[in-house]
């Protein structure tokens, strides 16, 4: 294999950062990375924690192109889900995808809540592999995709749909989930924005957070720069990623235009219409329907950043350094290592949500996902 000649092992090991075992929590005669060295080695052991990308799929671009081409092709992970509409305090509704079969494991089943990223759904594949891989690793789960109001097949009943560091919506499910099974282990997974939404959720519940553990993977930890930088007029923004976001989001609204025009905020919709990137969207509706001065002032405040010293319970991070749509420079490595809760796993490859591996393009990242999953349900 080309990678094993032109680079050392070494290049390509999982770099972990955490606070020192001394300040670690420790359960069961174990501190947290002792947990996850032992049941998670392929993640955290430094014999056997390696990420190598497919020579034919070498870079994050590539990588984050081939895992889109997935979303539409469920075979080989198909899973089914029983759509569940929940409505939310404010009259908005949601779709909830809980995968078949359903557990009946009694009210200490494990659930596992995914938050995908900003517009994603259940069909997306990086949801669908982890939960094939669940299925196969610890069938004893139970998994839940809440997904944004407005997205796949729900229709949008408020003016305000979503945005990257919106948590009032994961809050009152989890709150839902807590009073109608409280005895129910809880565990939260997020990715990309949904990643932000999630830690910032959990930053923001301190103490009282009702997850027994987290994982985030592919967060941008500061949207404001990511927004900044992904609304630069560079080839890629303009024709890939920040592009597709974009038009995205004005699908979005124009599929929805009825429900969010009918509330009291004025709202320009030629300006949503024709906004050539994220900050134009935020600025012309986001912000506005929000309670926002500025896309700025949105972007600021729902950044998971400033709330990473609050996190109380265990969570894993999982960035790599190829991710073109979340930046290295974003990634708070001093903050997560000043908070004993938390570990942070960096790959040099893997791209955004992709971690392709070997000829056959298997995913890399489901098993250690699930291998976490599995111990934080042991630690205790």
């Amino acid at each position: 294999m080309v990678y094993t000649v032109l680079f050392p092992k070494w290049w390509f090991r999982v770099q972990l950062t955490h606070a020192s075992q001394d300040k670690q929590p420790r359960r069961g005669g174990k501190t947290l990375i002792e947990q996850l060295r032992d049941r998670c080695p392929t993640l955290a052991n430094p014999a056997k924690a390696y990420y190598v990308p497919p020579w034919h799929l070498p870079q994050g671009d590539m990588q984050t192109i081939y895992l889109y081409t997935q979303h539409f092709k469920p075979a080989g992970c198909a899973i089914e889900y029983e759509r569940e509409i929940f409505e939310f305090a404010d009259g908005g509704k949601a779709g909830i995808d809980w995968a078949l079969p359903r557990q009946d494991g009694g009210p200490t089943t494990p659930l596992i809540i995914l938050v995908p990223g900003i517009g994603g759904t259940s069909c997306d594949y990086y949801a669908r592999s982890f939960i094939h891989s669940l299925r196969k690793q610890l069938p004893e789960c139970q998994v839940a995709v809440l997904q944004s109001r407005g997205c796949n097949g729900v229709e949008l009943v408020t003016p305000k749909a979503f945005h990257g560091g919106l948590t009032d919506d994961l809050r009152e499910f989890v709150e839902h989930i807590a009073k109608r099974l409280p005895d129910t282990p809880l565990i939260g997974i997020g990715f990309s924005l949904g990643a932000n939404i999630l830690t910032k959720y959990v930053g923001e519940e301190g103490r009282d957070c009702r997850f027994r553990a987290a994982a985030s993977v592919c967060n941008p930890f500061d949207i404001d720069m990511t927004v900044s930088r992904m609304s630069q007029p560079t080839f890629k923004n303009r024709y890939l990623y920040a592009a597709a976001l974009t038009r995205s989001l004005i699908a979005m609204f124009t599929s929805n235009q009825k429900a969010i025009m009918a509330g009291d905020i004025e709202l320009d919709v030629n300006a949503i219409r024709t906004a050539r990137n994220m900050t134009e969207f935020n600025e012309a509706y986001t912000a506005k329907v929000f309670g926002f001065e500025s896309a700025k002032e949105l972007n600021m405040s729902g950044s998971c950043v400033q709330h990473i010293k609050n996190i109380h319970i265990p969570m894993l991070f999982i960035n790599a350094l190829d991710d073109p749509m979340c930046y290295k420079q974003t990634i708070p490595i001093d903050e997560i290592k000043q908070n004993p809760n938390l570990v942070l796993a960096i790959t040099r490859h893997g791209g955004h949500l992709a971690y392709f591996g070997g000829t056959g393009l298997a995913p890399w990242l489901p098993p250690q996902l699930t291998q976490f999953v599995g111990a934080m349900l042991e630690w205790v």
